[in-house]
């Protein structure tokens, strides 16, 4: 009976640790990396600072966040997860390094759980996949680290208005255009760490300018030099 399901394939398709390795390949990685599954139901704690579990791997179906909370028990969503994305990687290849965020599934999640510290054991020398392994875990953190830089720089504005104005203008936009905005209103008052009535009204007061044009999660930046 195999561990892995059709529709647990269907999460890796499209993970970063899985580029450029065939899918007839994949059991190479399986075995390198230890691959397990677990699941978890909606609000589970995964792992939080200072957690003895580290649970790594891929989220193969649902939703997971990553957060922190200030002095004052606010909580400040650090990234949301879906599916085909890789976590924990980090804290898995360090054996003293602890994690200082809570992982949550939002969500019923699946995950595959890996051990990433293989990679870095002589056992894993004679698999054929080893190497490209590592460099899409690389990659993978360049990604993550990029996406944090950001959410600093957007975390240090002063303004609403310029946490907005950063955070639409790093969205991905179609010939069109527009921008989808992959988040709900509250999620990205979380990920803003702003209250949600003011970044609503402030979203309204950007369409009113001439600044955006905004329906519903679909955006288009008007203002020529809008950074």
């Amino acid at each position: 009976m195999k561990l892995f399901s059709d529709e647990d394939l269907v999460g890796l398709y499209g993970s970063s640790i899985f580029q450029a390795i065939p899918e007839e390949k994949y059991c190479h990685v399986f075995a390198c990396l230890k691959a397990d599954k677990a699941a978890f139901e909606e609000g589970s704690i995964l792992y939080g600072p200072g957690s003895s579990k580290k649970y790594a791997g891929i989220l193969l179906d649902g939703i997971m966040e990553e957060c922190l909370y200030d002095e004052e028990g606010n909580q400040v969503t650090l990234m949301r997860l879906q599916k085909g994305d890789v976590f924990g990687a980090e804290c898995s290849c360090s054996a003293e390094l602890f994690s200082q965020v809570y992982l949550r599934a939002l969500t019923k999640c699946r995950i595959m759980t890996l051990d990433f510290s293989a990679l870095l054991s002589e056992k894993t020398l004679t698999c054929p996949y080893r190497l490209q392994i590592t460099a899409n875990l690389l990659q993978e953190f360049a990604e993550q680290v990029t996406f944090l830089t950001m959410r600093i720089h957007i975390l240090s504005q002063k303004r609403l208005r310029d946490k907005l104005k950063l955070y639409l203008g790093s969205l991905n936009r179609s010939e069109d255009g527009y921008a989808h905005i992959p988040l709900s209103r509250t999620a990205l008052s979380e990920f803003l760490y702003a209250d949600r009535s003011a970044v609503s009204r402030e979203l309204s007061r950007m369409k009113a300018e001439g600044m955006i044009e905004l329906y519903r999660n679909h955006v288009r930046i008007i203002e020529k030099n809008f950074h």
